[in-house]
């Protein structure tokens, strides 16, 4: 016998379920682009602090006119576009992590408002410009060892490291990427997306550690009580160097105009770090060598290494914080409660609005408020679409929400996080 023969109504596939939730969805209260600023606006702007109101503003305009796309294509049954869990294939890469754009935000983007319109570059251009980019890492890499080891130069050879270690971090992300795709739902059943920020750690930790070594070098070359030796840069490495510096600089053009990969974007911030530190790397011991200030060479080693291990060091306790589920923003927490909000008609009240990080993304918890009488039905339905809908957002990783008739209760798993590391 059938479940049509016993009345019992089919249940209907999830997508249907999901669109028809969506369809209850309250408009959008504001058309928010006619209210996002303009560049050029913003550049006539002269004073830093209304441009930086109305750069914030525009972030803002863009987290809610990704909630309202995301609401729109669920109304459609489309799959709304997320970038979780979708991972390039690309030959090598840098960073992706910390990072939301296109595929995860860039270790040190500089970028964090998440594009919502981008003209994204054929694919091959980007497979093309992230290769020629490892390449000329390779490259430049071996050209300033060899300079550093036949001048004595530590500028030259703080310089060396730092192309080196991009170099590693390329091989750590790529390998943290496979392991990411290596899906296992019994072994790890919510994925392995912290793997990324752990191999960041890992990276940052060598790196800082390999250039306090350069720094301490540097220091007792100054404090040996001999004068150090003067620098010789002969014209033919002078000239590799200055070879060096214009490719690094049309990849750095090349792949700043390339749009919708964060991987080419942190390519270009790379090879930008790249024709700085050469350039400082040999005007240190060549205005030492011409000047007869034989210290300025290992000075320069040491303000180079300086500025290297402050910047790690940043994202090295940046990545911890969120690997230990530090808090999301303002920002994040406003763009999930406009979620929460215009999602149903049926949803009385927004109680408890709570994100946190786990790893480069976030954990969501959303308590909402449906009628008493609401039948259970509905409830599932509403409760797992508006979950799809926040997982759909860029910044979200996993999403839950809780489901209530009053928002008179007591804070949820207060107690368990009262109690941890006290055993009470």
């Amino acid at each position: 016998m059938s479940p049509e023969d016993l009345n019992i109504p089919r249940r209907p596939s999830h997508r249907e379920s999901v669109a028809h939730v969506a369809h209850d969805a309250l408009p959008p209260p504001v058309h928010f682009e006619s209210l996002r600023i303009t560049d050029a606006q913003l550049k006539s702007c002269t004073s830093k602090k209304v441009r930086k109101f109305y750069e914030h503003q525009n972030s803002m305009i863009s987290r809610f006119v990704q909630v309202d796309r995301v609401v729109e294509a669920l109304q459609k049954g489309e799959e709304p576009y997320h970038s979780y869990g979708s991972i390039p294939d690309v030959e090598v890469g840098l960073p992706n992590s910390l990072s939301n754009n296109d595929q995860q935000q860039p270790l040190l983007s500089r970028s964090s408002t998440p594009e919502i319109e981008t003209t994204k570059s054929p694919m091959w251009i980007i497979h093309l410009a992230i290769n020629l980019s490892f390449i000329a890492n390779i490259a430049l890499f071996s050209t300033k060892i060899i300079l550093a080891w036949y001048s004595g130069s530590m500028a030259l050879l703080a310089s060396a490291f730092e192309s080196f270690l991009d170099i590693v971090s390329n091989a750590i992300i790529f390998f943290t990427v496979r392991i990411i795709r290596q899906k296992n739902y019994y072994s790890y059943p919510v994925g392995k997306s912290r793997m990324e920020p752990l191999g960041i750690i890992v990276f940052a930790v060598v790196i800082t550690t390999s250039f306090s070594q350069v720094l301490i070098s540097s220091i007792e070359k100054l404090t040996s009580g001999t004068a150090p030796e003067m620098i010789d840069l002969s014209i033919t490495a002078l000239v590799i160097l200055a070879v060096n510096v214009v490719v690094k600089s049309v990849l750095w053009f090349w792949c700043a105009s390339i749009k919708g990969s964060s991987s080419v974007e942190a390519l270009a911030y790379d090879h930008e770090n790249d024709v700085v530190f050469t350039i400082a790397s040999t005007l240190f011991p060549l205005a030492g060598n011409w000047m007869g200030w034989n210290w300025l060479d290992p000075v320069g080693a040491i303000l180079l290494s300086i500025y290297i291990i402050y910047e790690w060091m940043g994202v090295l306790l940046e990545n911890i914080r969120r690997l230990t589920g530090q808090a999301a923003s303002s920002d994040d927490l406003k763009q999930l409660t406009y979620m929460a909000y215009r999602f149903s008609k049926k949803i009385t009240a927004v109680d408890t609005v709570r994100a946190y990080y786990v790893g480069d993304r976030l954990m969501v918890e959303i308590d909402i408020v449906l009628p008493p009488d609401a039948p259970l039905r509905e409830c599932h339905d509403l409760g797992e679409a508006l979950q799809e809908a926040l997982e759909s957002l860029e910044n979200v990783e996993r999403a839950f929400v809780h489901l209530d008739y009053s928002s008179d209760h007591a804070i949820e798993h207060r107690r368990v996080v009262d109690d941890v590391g006290f055993n009470l």
